[in-house]
Protein backbone atom coordinates (compact mmCIF):
# COMPACT_ATOMS: atom_id res chain seq x y z
CA UNK A 1 0.00 0.00 0.00
CA UNK A 2 2.82 2.41 0.85
CA UNK A 3 4.45 1.75 -2.50
CA UNK A 4 1.20 2.47 -4.32
CA UNK A 5 0.79 5.74 -2.44
CA UNK A 6 4.32 6.74 -3.38
CA UNK A 7 3.67 5.99 -7.04
CA UNK A 8 0.48 8.02 -6.86
CA UNK A 9 2.35 10.95 -5.35
CA UNK A 10 4.72 11.04 -8.29
CA UNK A 11 1.87 10.94 -10.79
CA UNK A 12 -0.21 13.67 -9.20
CA UNK A 13 0.76 16.45 -11.52
CA UNK A 14 -0.56 14.56 -14.49
CA UNK A 15 -4.07 14.48 -13.08
CA UNK A 16 -6.54 17.16 -11.96
CA UNK A 17 -4.10 19.55 -10.30
CA UNK A 18 -5.24 22.69 -12.07
CA UNK A 19 -8.39 24.80 -11.81
CA UNK A 20 -8.54 24.89 -15.61
CA UNK A 21 -11.63 23.48 -17.28
CA UNK A 22 -12.26 22.18 -20.76
CA UNK A 23 -13.80 25.47 -21.84
CA UNK A 24 -10.59 27.31 -20.99
CA UNK A 25 -8.39 25.20 -23.24
CA UNK A 26 -7.64 27.23 -26.38
CA UNK A 27 -8.54 25.75 -29.77
CA UNK A 28 -5.88 23.80 -31.64
CA UNK A 29 -3.53 25.65 -33.91
CA UNK A 30 -1.31 24.26 -36.69
CA UNK A 31 2.23 23.78 -35.47
CA UNK A 32 4.49 22.27 -38.10
CA UNK A 33 5.61 24.88 -40.55
CA UNK A 34 7.57 24.15 -43.68
CA UNK A 35 11.15 25.33 -43.41
CA UNK A 36 11.95 28.26 -45.66
CA UNK A 37 15.45 26.93 -46.33
CA UNK A 38 16.72 30.51 -46.44
CA UNK A 39 20.37 30.82 -47.52
CA UNK A 40 22.79 31.50 -44.68
CA UNK A 41 23.72 34.92 -46.02
CA UNK A 42 20.18 36.26 -46.21
CA UNK A 43 18.91 39.22 -44.21
CA UNK A 44 15.46 39.98 -42.88
CA UNK A 45 13.66 42.86 -44.49
CA UNK A 46 12.31 44.26 -41.20
CA UNK A 47 13.48 47.75 -40.32
CA UNK A 48 16.39 48.42 -38.01
CA UNK A 49 16.03 50.33 -34.77
CA UNK A 50 15.04 53.84 -35.72
CA UNK A 51 17.00 56.71 -34.08
CA UNK A 52 13.78 58.11 -32.60
CA UNK A 53 13.21 54.84 -30.74
CA UNK A 54 16.78 54.33 -29.60
CA UNK A 55 15.71 54.42 -25.96
CA UNK A 56 13.49 51.39 -26.60
CA UNK A 57 15.90 49.42 -28.77
CA UNK A 58 18.92 48.25 -26.80
CA UNK A 59 20.39 45.79 -29.29
CA UNK A 60 24.06 46.41 -29.92
CA UNK A 61 24.35 47.69 -33.52
CA UNK A 62 26.73 44.98 -34.72
CA UNK A 63 24.48 42.27 -33.27
CA UNK A 64 21.40 43.83 -34.82
CA UNK A 65 23.19 43.80 -38.17
CA UNK A 66 23.59 40.02 -37.82
CA UNK A 67 19.83 39.45 -37.53
CA UNK A 68 18.68 37.38 -40.47
CA UNK A 69 21.80 35.24 -40.69
CA UNK A 70 20.78 31.60 -40.34
CA UNK A 71 22.65 28.33 -39.78
CA UNK A 72 23.86 26.53 -42.92
CA UNK A 73 21.03 25.04 -44.94
CA UNK A 74 22.49 21.57 -44.42
CA UNK A 75 22.03 22.00 -40.65
CA UNK A 76 18.37 23.04 -40.90
CA UNK A 77 15.52 20.55 -40.87
CA UNK A 78 13.44 20.53 -44.03
CA UNK A 79 10.18 19.49 -42.39
CA UNK A 80 8.42 19.15 -45.73
CA UNK A 81 10.68 16.23 -46.64
CA UNK A 82 10.20 14.31 -43.37
CA UNK A 83 7.72 11.45 -42.84
CA UNK A 84 4.14 12.38 -42.07
CA UNK A 85 1.44 10.73 -39.95
CA UNK A 86 -2.10 9.70 -40.81
CA UNK A 87 -3.47 12.31 -38.37
CA UNK A 88 -2.58 15.86 -39.51
CA UNK A 89 -0.73 18.21 -37.14
CA UNK A 90 -3.68 20.44 -36.29
CA UNK A 91 -5.79 17.46 -35.25
CA UNK A 92 -2.91 15.98 -33.24
CA UNK A 93 -2.60 19.20 -31.28
CA UNK A 94 -6.35 19.21 -30.83
CA UNK A 95 -6.17 15.67 -29.46
CA UNK A 96 -3.35 16.65 -27.11
CA UNK A 97 -5.32 19.58 -25.71
CA UNK A 98 -8.48 17.49 -25.34
CA UNK A 99 -6.53 14.77 -23.52
CA UNK A 100 -5.05 17.41 -21.21
CA UNK A 101 -8.53 18.74 -20.47
CA UNK A 102 -9.65 15.18 -19.64
CA UNK A 103 -6.67 14.76 -17.32
CA UNK A 104 -7.60 17.95 -15.49
CA UNK A 105 -11.19 16.80 -15.21
CA UNK A 106 -10.07 13.37 -13.99
CA UNK A 107 -11.88 11.51 -16.78
CA UNK A 108 -9.01 10.50 -19.10
CA UNK A 109 -9.20 6.87 -17.96
CA UNK A 110 -12.84 6.55 -18.94
CA UNK A 111 -14.39 7.29 -15.56
CA UNK A 112 -17.13 9.79 -14.70
CA UNK A 113 -18.58 9.70 -18.17
CA UNK A 114 -15.29 10.35 -19.94
CA UNK A 115 -13.71 8.37 -22.74
CA UNK A 116 -10.70 6.10 -22.30
CA UNK A 117 -7.79 7.89 -23.95
CA UNK A 118 -5.12 5.29 -23.24
CA UNK A 119 -3.91 2.64 -25.68
CA UNK A 120 -3.40 -0.86 -24.30
CA UNK A 121 0.37 -0.45 -24.70
CA UNK A 122 0.42 2.96 -22.99
CA UNK A 123 3.55 4.01 -21.09
CA UNK A 124 4.18 6.89 -18.70
CA UNK A 125 7.80 8.07 -18.52
CA UNK A 126 9.39 10.87 -16.47
CA UNK A 127 13.09 11.76 -15.98
CA UNK A 128 13.35 9.56 -12.88
CA UNK A 129 10.04 7.74 -12.64
CA UNK A 130 8.74 5.04 -14.97
CA UNK A 131 8.01 3.58 -17.32
CA UNK A 132 4.56 2.73 -15.92
CA UNK A 133 1.92 0.83 -17.82
CA UNK A 134 -1.72 1.84 -18.27
CA UNK A 135 -3.12 0.01 -15.26
CA UNK A 136 -0.55 1.35 -12.80
CA UNK A 137 -0.84 4.89 -14.11
CA UNK A 138 -4.64 5.03 -13.93
CA UNK A 139 -4.96 3.23 -10.58
CA UNK A 140 -2.43 5.50 -8.92
CA UNK A 141 -4.05 8.81 -9.78
CA UNK A 142 -6.83 8.68 -7.19
CA UNK A 143 -4.78 8.17 -4.03
CA UNK A 144 -3.86 11.77 -3.21
CA UNK A 145 -5.59 15.15 -3.24
CA UNK A 146 -2.92 17.58 -4.34
CA UNK A 147 -5.43 20.25 -5.46
CA UNK A 148 -6.33 20.68 -1.78
CA UNK A 149 -2.71 21.55 -1.05
CA UNK A 150 -2.36 23.88 -4.07
CA UNK A 151 -5.88 25.09 -4.92
CA UNK A 152 -4.60 27.89 -7.15
CA UNK A 153 -1.98 25.83 -8.98
CA UNK A 154 -1.65 26.82 -12.64
CA UNK A 155 -0.02 24.66 -15.31
CA UNK A 156 0.43 27.52 -17.81
CA UNK A 157 0.34 25.22 -20.85
CA UNK A 158 1.99 26.72 -23.92
CA UNK A 159 4.01 26.10 -27.09
CA UNK A 160 2.12 23.12 -28.52
CA UNK A 161 3.93 21.68 -31.56
CA UNK A 162 4.28 18.43 -33.48
CA UNK A 163 7.71 16.80 -33.50
CA UNK A 164 9.18 16.83 -37.02
CA UNK A 165 11.05 13.57 -36.40
CA UNK A 166 8.17 11.70 -34.73
CA UNK A 167 5.11 13.09 -36.54
CA UNK A 168 2.71 11.31 -34.18
CA UNK A 169 4.12 13.10 -31.13
CA UNK A 170 3.06 16.46 -29.70
CA UNK A 171 5.44 18.43 -27.51
CA UNK A 172 4.27 21.23 -25.24
CA UNK A 173 5.55 23.18 -22.26
CA UNK A 174 4.26 23.99 -18.77
CA UNK A 175 5.27 26.22 -15.88
CA UNK A 176 3.73 25.56 -12.47
CA UNK A 177 2.74 28.55 -10.34
CA UNK A 178 0.77 28.38 -7.12
CA UNK A 179 0.68 28.60 -3.33
CA UNK A 180 0.56 25.85 -0.72
CA UNK A 181 -2.49 26.91 1.29
CA UNK A 182 -3.84 23.49 2.25
CA UNK A 183 -2.72 20.45 4.20
CA UNK A 184 -0.55 17.98 2.31
CA UNK A 185 0.24 14.42 3.36
CA UNK A 186 -1.01 15.21 6.89
CA UNK A 187 1.42 18.13 7.12
CA UNK A 188 0.26 21.74 7.59
CA UNK A 189 0.17 24.32 4.83
CA UNK A 190 3.33 26.38 4.47
CA UNK A 191 1.75 29.27 2.51
CA UNK A 192 4.85 29.29 0.34
CA UNK A 193 4.64 30.15 -3.33
CA UNK A 194 5.87 27.77 -6.00
CA UNK A 195 7.26 28.71 -9.39
CA UNK A 196 8.76 25.88 -11.41
CA UNK A 197 11.13 26.05 -14.35
CA UNK A 198 9.52 25.59 -17.74
CA UNK A 199 9.18 21.86 -18.36
CA UNK A 200 8.79 19.93 -21.59
CA UNK A 201 6.05 17.31 -21.86
CA UNK A 202 4.88 15.14 -24.73
CA UNK A 203 2.02 12.94 -25.91
CA UNK A 204 2.47 10.22 -28.52
CA UNK A 205 -0.59 8.92 -30.40
CA UNK A 206 -1.41 5.87 -32.47
CA UNK A 207 -3.50 6.00 -35.65
CA UNK A 208 -6.71 5.64 -33.62
CA UNK A 209 -5.91 8.82 -31.70
CA UNK A 210 -5.14 6.92 -28.49
CA UNK A 211 -2.27 7.99 -26.24
CA UNK A 212 0.59 5.49 -26.33
CA UNK A 213 3.15 7.48 -24.37
CA UNK A 214 3.03 10.38 -21.91
CA UNK A 215 6.22 12.12 -20.75
CA UNK A 216 6.43 14.91 -18.16
CA UNK A 217 8.85 16.90 -16.03
CA UNK A 218 11.82 17.52 -18.33
CA UNK A 219 13.22 20.83 -17.04
CA UNK A 220 14.55 23.24 -19.68
CA UNK A 221 16.54 25.58 -17.40
CA UNK A 222 17.35 24.42 -13.87
CA UNK A 223 18.41 27.92 -12.80
CA UNK A 224 14.87 29.33 -13.05
CA UNK A 225 12.04 29.07 -10.54
CA UNK A 226 12.31 28.08 -6.89
CA UNK A 227 12.10 24.28 -7.13
CA UNK A 228 15.84 23.69 -7.07
CA UNK A 229 15.80 22.79 -10.75
CA UNK A 230 13.39 19.90 -10.12
CA UNK A 231 10.35 19.20 -12.25
CA UNK A 232 6.98 17.65 -11.48
CA UNK A 233 5.88 16.87 -7.94
CA UNK A 234 9.48 16.64 -6.70
CA UNK A 235 9.88 20.35 -7.44
CA UNK A 236 6.64 21.32 -5.72
CA UNK A 237 7.60 19.54 -2.53
CA UNK A 238 11.11 21.01 -2.52
CA UNK A 239 9.79 24.56 -3.02
CA UNK A 240 7.55 24.39 0.06
CA UNK A 241 10.21 22.84 2.26
CA UNK A 242 8.84 19.30 2.21
CA UNK A 243 11.45 17.74 -0.07
CA UNK A 244 11.20 13.99 -0.35
CA UNK A 245 14.02 12.05 1.40
CA UNK A 246 15.94 10.48 -1.47
CA UNK A 247 18.58 11.86 -3.88
CA UNK A 248 16.39 11.80 -6.98
CA UNK A 249 13.94 14.21 -5.31
CA UNK A 250 16.66 16.65 -4.27
CA UNK A 251 18.40 19.38 -6.33
CA UNK A 252 21.28 18.06 -8.38
CA UNK A 253 24.67 17.82 -6.72
CA UNK A 254 27.74 16.53 -8.54
CA UNK A 255 29.45 13.42 -7.23
CA UNK A 256 32.69 13.82 -5.31
CA UNK A 257 34.61 12.43 -8.28
CA UNK A 258 33.00 14.67 -10.89
CA UNK A 259 33.03 17.70 -8.59
CA UNK A 260 36.72 17.14 -7.91
CA UNK A 261 37.52 16.92 -11.61
CA UNK A 262 35.63 20.17 -12.27
CA UNK A 263 37.52 21.93 -9.47
CA UNK A 264 40.85 20.76 -10.89
CA UNK A 265 39.81 21.89 -14.36
CA UNK A 266 38.82 25.36 -13.10
CA UNK A 267 42.15 25.67 -11.31
CA UNK A 268 44.10 24.68 -14.42
CA UNK A 269 42.15 27.05 -16.66
CA UNK A 270 42.76 29.91 -14.24
CA UNK A 271 46.49 29.14 -14.16
CA UNK A 272 46.66 28.91 -17.96
CA UNK A 273 45.00 32.31 -18.36
CA UNK A 274 47.68 33.93 -16.23
CA UNK A 275 50.51 31.89 -17.78
CA UNK A 276 49.87 31.11 -21.47
CA UNK A 277 53.34 29.59 -21.80
CA UNK A 278 52.40 26.87 -19.32
CA UNK A 279 49.33 26.02 -21.39
CA UNK A 280 51.41 25.72 -24.55
CA UNK A 281 53.83 23.45 -22.72
CA UNK A 282 51.03 21.20 -21.46
CA UNK A 283 49.43 21.09 -24.91
CA UNK A 284 52.77 20.08 -26.37
CA UNK A 285 53.16 17.25 -23.87
CA UNK A 286 49.66 15.99 -24.61
CA UNK A 287 50.31 16.04 -28.32
CA UNK A 288 53.62 14.21 -27.86
CA UNK A 289 52.16 11.42 -25.73
CA UNK A 290 49.12 11.01 -27.95
CA UNK A 291 51.18 10.10 -30.99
Amino acid sequence: MLAMHFVALILLLTSNVSPFHLSSIPPPLPSRLTSSRTPATSRLTSSRCAPASSRLCSIRPDLEAAIGTEPPVAQMVDEASLPTFSIPPDKLIGLAKAFTAAQIAGTAGGGDGGVDWFADDFRFVAPVVGPFDKALFIDSLSNFDLPTAFPDLLNNFHHWRVCPFEPNRVYYSIKFQGTNTGEILSRPATFKKVESPIQAQSLTFNERGEVTKFTIGYVLDKETGNTGGLGGVFGLFHAIGYGLPFPEAQPYRPSLFYGGLMSINKGLQSAFRTNPAAKRAVDGLIETFSK
